[in-house]
Order: C-alpha cells, then sequence, then structure tokens
C-alpha cells in the first residue's frame, strides 16, 4: 500500500542558519561579459535522530569560454518538525524523501540565495543581476537524472 503524502506546514519547516560558504568573483570580468550562463546545483544532507537537513546550494556563472566568473557555495540549515513523515527507509536504512518537502525546501533555499547573491553584487557594485525565477520540482528531477 502507497504511503499518503503527509501535508507541508509551513510553521512546521524552520530556516536556521544560512552560511555563505564559499564564494569567488571576478567582478571586472563579470561587468565585462554581457552573457553569463548560471549553473546551479544542490545537494541534500540530515540528520534524522535531531529532524535537520541541511541543503547545499552551488550557484555559478560563466561565460561563453566555460570560465567561471562568479561563484557561491550556500549552507541552509533546517528543522522540520515531525521529519518522519516524510521519508521511508528503504536498503541499508537509506531514507528516501517525500519529493514536495525537498521541493518546498528547495524553493526557499533558492529564493534566499537569490536574495544573498543580489545583495552581495550590490554591495560590490553590480547591480540587477537577478537569478531567474525556477520550479523547484524541475531543479529536483534534474538533480535526480
Amino acid at each position: 500500500m502507497e504511503r499518503k503524502q503527509a501535508p507541508i506546514v509551513p510553521q512546521e519547516i524552520h530556516l536556521l542558519r544560512v552560511e555563505v560558504v564559499q564564494q569567488k568573483m571576478d567582478l571586472a570580468a563579470f561587468k565585462k561579459n554581457k552573457s553569463h550562463k548560471l549553473n546551479v546545483g544542490h545537494k541534500f544532507l540530515h540528520n534524522l535522530k535531531d529532524e535537520r537537513v541541511k541543503l547545499e546550494f552551488v550557484f555559478s556563472f560563466s561565460d561563453e569560454q566555460k570560465n567561471e566568473l562568479l561563484f557561491f557555495q550556500i549552507d541552509f540549515h533546517f528543522h522540520v518538525e515531525h521529519l518522519s513523515n516524510f521519508y521511508e527507509l528503504k536498503s541499508e536504512n537509506q531514507p528516501i524523501f517525500d519529493a514536495h518537502l525537498m521541493a518546498t525546501l528547495i524553493g526557499i533555499a533558492f529564493s534566499t540565495g537569490r536574495g544573498i547573491i543580489f545583495e552581495k553584487l550590490t554591495n560590490a557594485g553590480v547591480s540587477n543581476v537577478l537569478l531567474p525565477v525556477v520550479s523547484p520540482q524541475e531543479m529536483l528531477r534534474k538533480n535526480h537524472q
């Protein structure tokens, strides 16, 4: 029998900490180059006992020659109440998380990252660099391909 999807309760998702772990900015090259390609990657880590989820996001802007112009690694630390409602243990006791919860956390993290990067670039004299609006479900699908 298939497990019923637990509802997402926003008040039970707590963003505990956001860390800019790494950043590299070649601002002169970024300003000079008008066509930037954004690459985004993410990785989930978890502590089931403490109901914690860490989402590591990497945002990288490169030019047409694939030279990295900007790079940010931002970690998002969440506490999800009743986390056990959102995963099933499979082989080797590895949790398989509910896609709806994962997409929700990706959406929160990506939007927060958008603001952080916007502020960092604006403070560095580079204005109006906005990350696009994305589908968290699509990001999750691409990550599993």
